[in-house]
């Protein structure tokens, strides 16, 4: 079920918006009232009919089609189909969206190279070139959120084993951190990580934290709320294992000793 969503009142005044037809804005508005928290959605006629309109039976599948047309020629919206299936992205959706925790889209995202685009020979008039320039503007800001998490945690953990290349698997990890904790939060979860003794290697084991363990948001908690903070008793007794037992192992339980949380 799709959150509640705002309608900024600006959109009364945009040009663009101006010259859908009165259904045309109803469905408009109806994509981002259905939209996931990334901005993707379902966009098969029959189902946005029977979501949207209901009970209008003066309202057919053809006529959605034909708005979908419209709104591709004039709004910054990509219809595009995968496998099969047609869906939609909004382009300026983080721009009039703000999503507290958004959940992961289970919404393919559009690849121009694999995936089919729809409405670009049947559009009422040539699409707007903002578009593609937009989906190059959020790539370039992903990515320089990543180098700048990597930046952060290379600057603050002086003692850990430091950052040099993103990897694939590293990048998702990074997409996946930040709808979960802000970069000011994580300065804040790599100040504690380096000045605490456990994650920078003066225990038994002398294992040290890495980036890839403050990545996993149940240890970037866990650093945030002091669970790792412990020390030695002067009777020898080695108030480490615990944590050890529970940092040692993964978000899914499994034993990731030998490897030092190395992807």
């Amino acid at each position: 079920m799709a959150r509640k969503r705002m309608i900024d009142p600006n959109i009364w005044q945009s040009e663009d918006f101006s010259k859908l037809s009165t259904l045309g804005k109803l469905v408009f508005i109806g994509l981002f009232s259905l939209a996931d928290d990334e901005g993707r959605g379902r966009s098969n006629p029959v189902y946005l009919k029977s979501t949207l309109f209901p009970y209008e039976e003066g309202i057919r599948s053809a006529d959605i089609d034909k708005t979908l047309s419209e709104i591709s020629s004039n709004m910054s919206v990509i219809f595009y189909s995968c496998n099969g299936s047609s869906y939609y992205s909004l382009y300026n959706w983080n721009t009039w969206q703000k999503i507290d925790r958004p959940t992961e889209s289970k919404i393919p995202e559009y690849d121009e190279t694999t995936m089919q685009r729809l409405f670009d020979e049947h559009s009422t008039s040539p699409r707007r070139v903002i578009a593609p320039n937009k989906k190059e503007d959020n790539r370039k800001e992903k990515e320089d959120k990543r180098i700048r998490i990597k930046d952060i945690y290379n600057e603050y953990c002086p003692n850990l084993p430091q950052v040099q290349k993103l990897t694939d698997k590293r990048k998702k990890a990074i997409d996946k951190f930040l709808k979960e904790f802000t970069e000011e939060q994580f300065i804040e979860i790599c100040q504690i990580t380096n000045s605490t003794d456990f994650l920078i290697g003066n225990n038994d084991n002398g294992w040290k934290a890495d980036f890839d363990f403050l990545m996993r948001t149940d240890k970037a908690t866990n650093v945030l709320e002091g669970k790792y903070t412990s020390s030695k008793s002067e009777n020898g007794i080695n108030d480490f294992k615990e944590l050890w037992e529970e940092a040692k192992n993964d978000e899914t339980g499994n034993d990731t000793s030998n490897n030092t949380f190395s992807w």
